[in-house]
């Protein structure tokens, strides 16, 4: 369902999803951070006969506001660390970047599978909060797949081609809320077997149609 970025072809296969939209809205390409986390998300298994198929990015940064390349901290970016909970808590928070889900994978309820990623880089990483400037639409997917525990922080910023929203996500207070995770993970698990089940229906629907013709052209030429 995931991937951990660790190879050449993982980043590049990264790399040609993420890029496309920031070519799409014409978004600034952040570097790809040297400290940084990167998964691929991917198309569950059954559900097409290319083996991992990237269907989504995400990319954590350990957070540092006087990082130079922040991807949320700056005179352009916002001033998360004007927020007591943010300065307390500075070396238990991770930036959240390059968030997309594939453009032939949208409305599809893959978004909700991040919960996986977010998931185990949490239980790798024990962060208290990620924070984001991260785009109107992707935001509204987060509150709807999180709730209330993804909060906008201050005014959007609105662009020539996009609207981002300064968030922050409390991922602990999502992870001590044992009974909603197993829900979340459940539900996805749930459609994930349930795209598997239609993906066999659908190939074994191929497999006989091409059976049928088989056995025709075969009659017809009496083969």
């Amino acid at each position: 369902m995931y991937e951990i970025v660790k190879t050449y072809r993982q980043q590049k296969k990264f790399e040609n999803t993420w890029e496309y939209f920031c070519e799409k809205y014409g978004w600034y390409n952040d570097p790809y951070a040297k400290n940084g986390v990167r998964y691929n998300l991917l198309l569950p298994m059954g559900n097409s006969i290319r083996q991992k198929e990237v269907i989504g990015t995400i990319e954590f940064i350990p957070y540092d506001p006087r990082n130079p390349n922040s991807t949320v901290e700056g005179p352009s970016r916002f001033e998360f660390s004007k927020y007591d909970e943010i300065r307390l808590h500075q070396n238990r928070i991770w930036e959240i970047d390059k968030l997309c889900i594939h453009k032939e994978y949208q409305r599809q309820g893959y978004f909700q599978h991040f919960m996986h990623v977010f998931y185990d880089h949490a239980n790798r990483n024990n962060p208290k909060y990620y924070l984001a400037l991260i785009e109107k639409k992707l935001f509204r997917m987060l509150r709807i797949s999180f709730g209330f525990r993804v909060e906008q922080k201050g005014e959007a910023y609105v662009g020539p081609n996009t609207v981002l929203i300064p968030v922050v996500f409390d991922i602990e207070k999502m992870m001590q809320d044992e009974e909603t995770v197993k829900t979340i993970l459940a539900t996805t698990q749930s459609f994930q077997e349930y795209n598997v089940r239609k993906s066999h229906s659908k190939m074994s629907v191929i497999h006989q149609d091409q059976s049928n013709k088989i056995s025709f052209f075969k009659k017809l030429f009496g083969r």
